[in-house]
Parts: structure tokens; C-alpha cells; sequence
């Protein structure tokens, strides 16, 4: 099988337990294909020289903040409504199997 064709897909989407129709594997490798070829496109892009950026713009920013504490819960005012809890923690149905 090669990578990348519906067949790829349909088993991907098996192996996470749901199903892909024949045309929606299709439409998937297809527009999978697009966007590797838009990838291959940026890869001839030159990039030398160029200093890599932490954020899109170059102005300073104003969100940013310094982490500071604020108002915290105590242990018990976060356990107040908790419908099941042992000791110091939440107890929950189990969700895997």
C-alpha cells in the first residue's frame, strides 16, 4: 500500500476506530496531497539569512504579562462540591478501558 492513497486512510482511520466511506478517503488523500505539495512549495522558499522570529510581528506586544499569583483556592474550597473525593482528590468514573 502506498503511503498517502485513500487505502492509507481508510486503515488509519480503522486503527482510531471510526470508518471513512471509499469517497471520503478519496477527498481526504487528495486534499492531503495539496497540502504536501503547498509544503514542498515553502520548502524552495530561501530562507538563508534569515533570523528566525519568536512571534509574527516585530512590534512589541502589549498582552503580555508577567505571571503573577492571584486568588487560589484552598484545598477544601476546591473539594466543596465534588460529588465523590478521596482524600485531597477527585474520584471519577474510569474513562479508559
Amino acid at each position: 500500500m502506498k503511503q498517502y492513497e485513500p487505502e492509507y486512510f481508510k486503515t488509519l482511520a480503522k486503527q482510531l476506530r471510526f470508518s471513512l466511506s471509499d469517497t471520503e478517503a478519496k477527498d481526504i488523500a487528495d486534499e492531503f496531497g495539496i497540502l504536501l505539495d503547498q509544503m514542498r512549495l515553502l520548502d524552495k522558499i530561501d530562507t538563508e539569512g534569515v533570523l528566525e522570529m519568536v512571534y509574527p510581528i516585530e512590534a512589541e506586544t502589549s498582552f503580555m504579562r508577567e505571571d503573577e499569583i492571584g486568588h487560589t483556592f484552598t484545598v477544601e474550597e476546591a473539594m466543596a462540591n465534588a460529588p465523590r473525593k478521596a482524600k485531597d482528590h477527585f474520584v471519577t468514573v474510569k474513562v479508559v478501558g
